[in-house]
């Protein structure tokens, strides 16, 4: 069947790279995601500058993917990259799992048939089913640097194999030098890549030298001495010095004159180790020079910064700045081996004394309630860090996922699906699990030198990843991709675990047909059902919510205007959208999160973006510094902004005037600062002052018992430019910005589709914000929804949440209509809404649905209040059985594990009482969420029951609170029995 193997090597590779690329095109993303991909997609095409510490490689490979192609396409080019390295990836995969049983089967060309077998089918299965695992595939179709990240660590292990193949032929160290330039280029994209360079140390000692415990402690010394030389000495360490010298030499010697000579250095090192036969040092000083070379990426990052593009993040233009920027200063520092701790007696950090390897640091209120729950570091990072935040995404890989929601736990397919309904609910019942311990355990068995490198890579990608981000509860998504190159090595153990499967029938019975049909078996076991049960949640190919979720922000704001949005998600898609495809540049976004940044902050007041002017803040640099360099107290006080309407009517009617007010040059034509932008009502109408009350954040209290407020710098600066501005050009809050984050502005507040205008006017509409229904459809009519409709489009629970904010602005403006007793325009409007954002079967979210429900019941279409409520009914009488069964189950734990404290108590078991303790609290904390989610159930339950009141199915709401209250005893208020009870219950809930 096999020809020559370089023949069939060449096909069966070339075969694994044509699958995954059709499999990542097909269910490629045709445009810009949630998180990053947005930033990353509009800084790659226009070569700006993202946040720290860069990826310029990346950048630069994007801009060269798109700089041909039209507006439209530019999303998608760069989505390619990622699926064409990840194909790549899955390629080399398959040439490593090759090369890896080379090493002690010898060469293919002088294997038996069943050994063949057994090489290529193993390397088939192997690379396949990394290709269609969660984590792979979820980074193979978006533009993230993850994919291309993953690229370089499977060619650098490659090449080590390679090498390894030829470590006794003349020129040998070129493919070293090759892994050197490798890691340099790599820099450029992700830190990741880096930590493979313990596995091509690991190769490289074994070929010279058998096991021997000196050498290898050695060899593990000069590994680590390498990597500490690359990160931090090279990336982070040269850069400061070369600005000490700058400093040290009153710039005699400049930052780029410093580099220079330390190159000159590098460059001098190589001829003289070379005149001088100096082979070993030779090669290494030519390495390090590969990686200087690669590592030259960076200087992009310094020369775009000097222009002042649109996106320039931490503004490294200068050595200063680009230091911190390459030590990502701006995320604040993390402890690793020592730092301050969480105290347990206190229940806070304690900042008197640092403790080795702290693992409970952070000082965030649910942080600290979180860390109560434990009784040591040591329990910490076990339960919380590896197991929840690796082992539980390990598990997601190979064995199955239980759903998309956050937090969500693993299923093998043994049980029953805890969320039947989430696309993301895959099973895999452990085949690829299997497999791979098989193949670990055979690798060691058959080669245990390279399975020993192999897992140095599966630990220094998994454990030792967990070790260095040390991360804190509460994370705001799941991190599995940062894990990604531990499941790389993982996958070669899958394929090495089917070669010891033929290698076992081989020794059993020499059959080639059965060895043929345990590869079958194999494929279609692994890759095959796996890439069957992870296609509808990995199939981005028609989502478009991330760009339309940024237009239709955008397009709720009037010309010219400031808008303040919440971080990433309200973020990035809105800069892919303005720098990609120029819709709505006239928009100044001002990023909250940023807002806090000395940098951010003097380019908002600096430099123009696009058509849009310099924001209206007063402040001067020193200032700037001062008010960044951390919070502040704040006494609560009345803010008082002054309302000049002669200066705005004359604004509003003069583009000269206009222009002089908000300090632009006379002689600027862009068309949308020839006029200012009235706040839609009369002049006249507006308050001569704004008048508010601001509280401020709390702190906490102080030894009195008096409250303790402060603001933070974004805080600061929202009032500044409020102030400054004059009320001269619109400024709008997003709606998902925090009412924290919103400074007590809600009596100021009208709502104009999904945003917030502050206008000079007390509505008094409190935290709704006031809706003019005429001002509102007109943003409304503005919005785009693509596929949003389609049922067969996977939404993850990120969209499905951002979904759920649309639906609360189709019924503010349903009720507009109904309190002006227009039940037709507001029922019109509930339908169009639901036509738009209709309700899925895998949302989670049951109340919103209800919500909806009554508010049909409310304007009259009682059919569609009783459909709504219908379908979450079901759903919520399984979920109150099962949320009760728990409630008692806890209940009793708690009360055996009072009496075992009473008995340690009694006995003075001060170490017993500590640990009870702990298991106490936590379950009280359960007891707590689950006794919470019974109320909210049945909560729920009377809003399906007032929609079948309303619609005239008494009987049928009267056997639902029958059915309820028998389940939920005396211990719960039960439901209502009568429409008027129904009807008062929803008056109390706020709803009528």
């Amino acid at each position: 069947m096999f020809s020559d193997h370089k023949t069939t090597n060449r096909y069966l590779a070339l075969f694994a790279f044509i699958v995954s690329l059709i499999i990542y095109t097909l269910t490629l993303a045709p445009t810009a995601s949630f998180w990053d991909s947005g930033e990353f997609i509009a800084v790659a095409h226009g070569l700006q500058v993202n946040h720290p510490p860069g990826a310029p490689f990346y950048s630069l490979v994007g801009r060269i993917f798109s700089m041909f192609m039209p507006a439209g396409y530019v999303a998608v080019s760069i989505n390619f990259i990622s699926a064409l390295t990840s194909a790549l990836t899955i390629m080399l995969l398959y040439l490593i799992v090759v090369r890896l049983v080379r090493e002690w089967k010898g060469h293919p060309d002088q294997m038996d048939l069943m050994d063949k077998i057994g090489m290529y089918g193993g390397a088939l299965v192997g690379a396949l089913t990394f290709a269609v695992t969660d984590t792979f595939w979820f980074n193979a179709v978006e533009a993230e640097v993850y994919a291309m990240s993953m690229f370089f660590t499977a060619i650098v292990v490659w090449l080590a194999l390679k090498w390894a193949e030829n470590f006794d032929q003349k020129y040998n160290e070129k493919w070293l030098v090759l892994i050197a330039y490798m890691f340099g280029i790599a820099i450029g994209v992700h830190l990741l890549n880096l930590l493979a360079l313990f596995f091509v140390a690991l190769i490289i000692y074994f070929k010279f030298k058998d096991f021997e415990l000196k050498s290898f402690l050695l060899m593990g010394a000069g590994a680590v001495l390498a990597f500490f030389s690359i990160y931090p000495f090279t990336i982070q360490n040269i850069p400061t010095i070369a600005n000490s010298v700058n400093d040290l030499t009153y710039g005699l010697i400049g930052s780029i004159t410093f580099l220079f000579l330390f190159m000159a250095a590098v460059a001098y090192a190589i001829y003289y180790t070379q005149k001088n036969k100096m082979r070993l040092a030779n090669i290494i000083a030519i390495c390090y020079a590969m990686i200087l070379i690669g590592f030259s990426s960076y200087s992009v990052i310094m020369i775009r910064s000097i222009a002042d593009p649109p996106i320039d993040e931490n503004d490294p233009e200068t050595a200063e700045a680009f230091i911190s920027y390459l030590k990502r200063e701006q995320y604040g520092a993390t402890p690793i081996l020592k730092g301050h701790n969480f105290d347990d007696n206190t229940g806070q950090i304690n900042r008197e004394s640092e403790e080795f390897f702290p693992r409970r640091y952070s000082s965030a209120p649910n942080h600290l309630d979180y860390y109560s729950r434990y009784n040591s570091d040591w329990s910490f990072f076990w339960d919380y860090q590896v197991n929840h935040m690796y082992i539980r995404y390990f598990n997601w890989n190979f064995i199955g996922r239980e759903a998309d929601i956050q937090g969500a736990g693993w299923r093998s397919g043994f049980e029953e699906p805890a969320y039947p309904n989430n696309k993301a609910s895959n099973a895999y019942f452990f085949i690829p699990f299997l497999l791979g311990l098989f193949g670990m355990i055979y690798h060691f068995n058959s080669d245990w030198q390279r399975a020993l490198a192999i897992m140095a890579l599966f630990i220094v990608t998994g454990l030792a990843i967990i070790v260095f981000l040390n991360q804190t509860p509460y994370q705001p998504r799941e991190r599995d991709y940062a894990y990604v190159g531990s499941f790389f090595a993982f996958s070669i153990w899958i394929g090495l675990g089917v070669t010891g499967l033929v290698d076992l029938i081989k020794s059993y019975a020499n059959n080639k047909i059965l060895g043929y049909a345990a590869v079958v078996f194999c494929l279609l076991a692994s890759p095959v059902w796996m890439g069957s049960q992870n296609w509808d949640d990995h199939d981005r190919s028609n989502r478009y919510v991330a760009p339309d979720y940024a237009r239709n922000l955008l397009e709720s704001t009037a010309p010219n205007s400031i808008l303040f949005t919440n971080g990433d998600n309200d973020t990035f898609p809105l800069w892919y959208l303005q720098e990609v495809e120029g819709v709505r540049t006239d928009v100044r976004i001002v990023c909250l999160s940023l807002l806090n940044t000395d940098w951010y902050i003097k380019q908002l007041r600096d430099q123009w973006s696009h058509e849009s002017a310099p924001l209206p803040i007063s402040l001067s640099d020193e200032e700037i510094e001062r008010v960044t360099s951390g919070i502040s107290q704040w006494q609560p006080q009345t803010i008082q902004i002054p309302v000049d309407k002669d200066m705005l009517r004359e604004a509003f009617s003069d583009d000269q005037s206009y222009k002089e007010s908000i300090g632009i040059k006379p002689d600027t034509s862009l068309s949308i600062l020839q006029k200012g932008v009235d706040f839609e009502m009369p002049v006249d109408s507006l308050d001569d002052v704004v008048n508010w009350q601001l509280n401020g954040r709390f702190y906490g209290e102080d030894p009195q018992g008096n409250p303790i407020y402060y603001l933070q710098t974004q805080d600061r600066l929202i009032l500044d430019i409020l102030q400054t501005n004059n009320w001269l050009r619109p400024v709008y809050f997003a709606n998902t910005v925090s009412s924290q984050s919103q400074l007590n502005l809600e009596n100021y507040f009208r709502t104009e589709g999904k945003a917030y205008r502050v206008v000079p006017k007390n509505f008094g509409a409190g935290d709704d914000g006031y809706l003019n229904p005429e001002i509102f459809i007109n943003r409304l009519e503005k919005f785009q929804f693509r596929e949003w409709d389609n049922p067969d489009v996977y939404f993850d629970e990120n969209i499905r949440r951002m979904l759920s904010n649309y639906r609360f602005i189709f019924m503010s403006l349903a009720m507009e209509y109904l309190e002006e007793e227009k039940a037709d325009s507001a029922g019109y409007w509930l339908k169009w809404g639901e036509d738009k954002v209709p309700f899925r079967p895998d949302e989670t979210n049951q109340s919103l649905k209800l919500l909806y429900s009554v508010r049909y019941a409310q304007v009259g279409l009682t059919e569609d209040a009783t459909r709504l409520a219908e379908s979450a009914e079901e759903i919520l009488l399984e979920s109150l059985n099962t949320n009760l069964d728990r409630f008692t189950e806890i209940e009793t734990q708690f009360s055996r594990l009072s009496s075992e404290f009473e008995s340690a108590r009694a006995q003075g078991d001060i170490s017993a009482q500590r640990e009870i303790r702990s298991q106490l609290n936590q379950l009280n904390n359960e007891a707590q969420e689950y006794l919470t989610q019974v109320r909210t159930i049945r909560q729920s339950l009377t809003l399906v029951q007032y929609a079948y009141f309303q619609h005239g199915d008494t009987e049928k709401a009267v056997q639902l609170a029958e059915q309820v209250n028998q389940l939920m005893g005396s211990q719960f208020p039960g439901i209502p029995e009568t429409i008027e009870e129904s009807e008062a219950e929803i008056e109390r809930y706020g709803l009528n």
